[in-house]
């Protein structure tokens, strides 16, 4: 999981003091948080410096054309949920290379007795998809009655949902969208750190049914759109087009092959260690994965916030691409992906929209 840690240690100047040049300052990690993080720092005149261990920028998005077939290392598209992500393009210069997903294959399904079963896209669906039982039916509807649980204790994903809903709903629908998203095991994710959302809506509501109602009034405000509802974004050479140009922009801003070993905490900003040397910077942005985060030597008078776990524990991902798939007389077209899902005998497969060709991802724990 990516980690977003500031630190910051400028000290505040006098009003009478002569303009000082700012030193710039330090993103580690040129994923798309760290691209993006420098890109609009840059264009508000602030100077940054983007350092990243590898020999390309873009993180996990990594887009590969061969053979007349664009495939995908990693994600695949771009939920547009907010406003902010279209003025991200727009700023960008890539609205004339955007593409939205295909509206045909925007169906999702599950494996049940080796046949693909589509998944309810909505509430309403629910009540009139074979995928699961009257019994499973009703513990929806008794959902909003459900008290909502007080007492602090981080549940898992298996959980919550087994609280909230039932064990059927978990092992029908909630495992395969687990599959598809974390590539890990639900009884073994949190559920306030995999799905924060959802778990504030229990929170703040006491109810998931009554917070999608109440937040569908609050996305209305603000212009967001609901996940279900939103586009899928990518660009006419792959995602990867997108931190390539953000790339481009940072220009001589972006260091590759230049991993960070150590933060020391100076007076007035932050010294950082690389191979190259010691770099003096304003503040420290971390954009780096968690685990990477937690081998970093970082020397301050306290210690960064928030505190680091050092037993990380984190799913690997092999990606293969199929040129052509053909699954008990489905169209390749529509049946984009398939991804078995955790949970030892449960006999599902989650389902991916990914664009042209499909992929096959089988999860493992190294």
């Amino acid at each position: 999981m990516p980690g977003h840690w500031i630190a910051n240690c400028t000290d505040s100047a006098d009003e009478n003091s002569p303009p000082i040049e700012m030193k710039p300052v330090a993103i580690i990690g040129a994923g798309i948080t760290g691209l993006t993080t420098a890109f609009y720092l840059k264009r508000k005149g602030v100077p940054v410096l983007v350092y990243e261990a590898g020999k390309r920028a873009g993180g996990v998005i990594q887009s590969l054309r061969q053979d007349g077939f664009l495939a995908e290392y990693g994600p695949n598209t771009i939920l547009e949920t907010s406003p902010i992500i279209a003025q991200l393009i727009r700023d960008a210069g890539l609205q004339s290379r955007r593409m939205n997903s295909d509206p045909q294959a925007e169906a999702r399904y599950v494996v049940r007795g080796r046949r693909p079963v589509a998944m309810p896209s909505s509430q309403l669906g629910i009540f009139t998809s074979e995928l699961l039982s009257a019994k499973a039916k009703f513990a929806l509807m008794r959902e909003p009655f459900v008290p909502a649980r007080r007492d602090g204790v981080e549940e898992s994903i298996a959980e919550f949902v087994t609280r909230r809903l039932n064990r059927e709903f978990l092992e029908r629908m909630v495992d395969a969208l687990v599959a598809g998203i974390y590539a890990g095991d639900p009884d073994k994710l949190s559920m306030p750190h995999a799905f924060p959302r959802l778990k504030a809506l229990e929170d703040k509501y006491g109810s998931l049914i009554k917070g999608q109602m109440a937040g569908a009034r609050e996305r209305k405000k603000t212009g967001a759109i609901s996940r279900e509802r939103a586009p899928k974004v990518s660009f006419d050479e792959g995602l990867q087009v997108l931190p390539d140009t953000l790339a481009a922009h940072l220009g001589d801003s972006l260091k590759l092959n230049t991993p960070v070993s150590r933060l020391l905490a100076r007076d007035g900003g932050w010294q950082v260690t690389t191979p190259a040397g010691e770099q003096e910077h304003s503040a420290v942005i971390y954009c780096g994965t968690a685990y990477k985060l937690a081998e970093l030597q970082i020397e301050t008078m306290r210690p960064p916030t928030p505190s680091l776990p050092m037993n990380l524990k984190v799913a690997s991902l092999i990606i293969h691409n199929l040129r052509s798939l053909r699954f008990q007389g489905f169209n390749a077209r529509i049946l984009r992906g398939i991804l078995p899902p955790f949970g030892g005998g449960r006999e599902q497969n989650a389902t991916t929209d990914n664009f042209m060709p499909a992929f096959r991802r089988k999860p493992f724990m190294p």
